[in-house]
């Protein structure tokens, strides 16, 4: 009975200390409940991977100087833009001090005829000739021209810009002949300024190379002293070709007003030619010929400019005092002798 009542008393008091934990385990020091999300989050940063950082634009960011000393090394620099070559230039004909005797052609306007010139031109081998063109003009039809001579059979139409673009002209010289074909001595000195040389930036943009010479339009009573001083003071070009005759084998006195020796219309042409031809020159000489291909068709001279050019080339071959060059190759050859026009 003793036994009993002991064991009784023990498991009562292991039920008291039990219910004693349990509540001590319920209650924090104060009383309150006891709040673990601190701790739990402190230890959750600890040990959580870290965030990348989101993706910048690199342009926004300026460069940062390295920590350490860059190496010294020359900067670097641009290449120079090439400049390119005037007309006339890459002739490679040169002068040996000896006397020669030039010959140069010239056709105006830059129309169809031309087409049958430069295959005439080929068939003898030779490329001296300087066709001029009127960059305003792409494709405009003259058919008043033919009228004027009673021909209305006889077409003036000029290239647009895509055939001239085509290579109609590759291997001759192209210069400028002003944009419009205008009366320059009835326009203002900005006119002037402005119908040379957009023609001559025109013909840049297509050939490649800067015009330096032009052949005046309208014939040679439709520019005067004044209009040359303009275009000399403003503009790049340094020759003009004119178109009254001179009937001589004379070099010009001024670039600027550069007179030929003959049109190929003129009858003393063939003459001239075989005068040329037979002459020992004892002084340089130059024989210098120009056209428009439509009067080829207005006179039915095309034979005859074929004969012409063939007895020029077959002389060139056998006699090496000829010279054939195009009008800006003259130009090029002589501009360190010639003045441009009067200082």
């Amino acid at each position: 009975m003793k036994h009993r009542l002991t064991i009784l008393c023990v498991a009562l008091l292991l039920t008291v200390v039990l219910m004693g934990l349990a509540a001590c385990g319920d209650r924090g020091g104060s009383g309150d409940p006891i709040d673990t999300t601190t701790e739990e989050t402190t230890a959750m940063e600890a040990t959580a991977p870290e965030t990348p950082a989101p993706e910048t634009d690199l342009e926004t960011i300026p460069e940062t100087e390295p920590e350490t000393e860059p190496e010294t090394t020359a900067p670097e620099t641009e290449p120079a833009e090439t400049a390119k070559p005037e007309g006339g230039m890459d002739h490679g004909i040169v002068r040996d001090g000896t006397p020669k005797k030039y010959f140069t052609l010239r056709f105006d306007d830059g129309i169809t005829q031309d087409a049958r010139v430069i295959e005439i031109l080929k068939k003898h081998g030779v490329d001296c000739c300087t066709f001029y063109i009127n960059t305003g003009l792409y494709g405009a039809d003259w058919a008043w021209v033919g009228q004027s001579f009673n021909r209305p059979d006889v077409p003036h139409k000029r290239y647009t810009k895509a055939e001239l673009k085509s290579g109609i002209y590759d291997g001759f010289d192209v210069e400028p002949h002003t944009r419009t074909h205008p009366t320059l001595s009835a326009l203002s000195d900005r006119q002037v300024t402005r119908e040379v040389d957009a023609d001559a930036d025109n013909l840049e943009d297509i050939f490649g190379y800067v015009p330096i010479g032009l052949a005046w339009p309208g014939g040679d009573a439709c520019w005067n002293e004044h209009t040359v001083d303009v275009v000399y003071k403003t503009t790049n070009i340094r020759y003009g070709s004119c178109t009254t005759p001179t009937n001589s084998f004379a070099l010009p006195e001024y670039f600027l007003t550069w007179y030929p020796t003959c049109s190929f219309s003129d009858a003393v042409v063939m003459d001239l030619a075989d005068q040329f031809i037979a002459a020992e020159p004892t002084e340089d000489m130059l024989f210098y010929v120009w056209c428009h291909g439509y009067e080829l068709d207005i006179y039915n001279t095309w034979e005859k400019f074929d004969e012409f050019i063939g007895k020029i080339a077959e002389a060139a071959k056998e006699d090496d005092s000829i010279v054939l060059v195009t009008n800006a190759e003259f130009y090029q050859l002589f501009k360190d002798e010639i003045p441009a026009w009067k200082e």
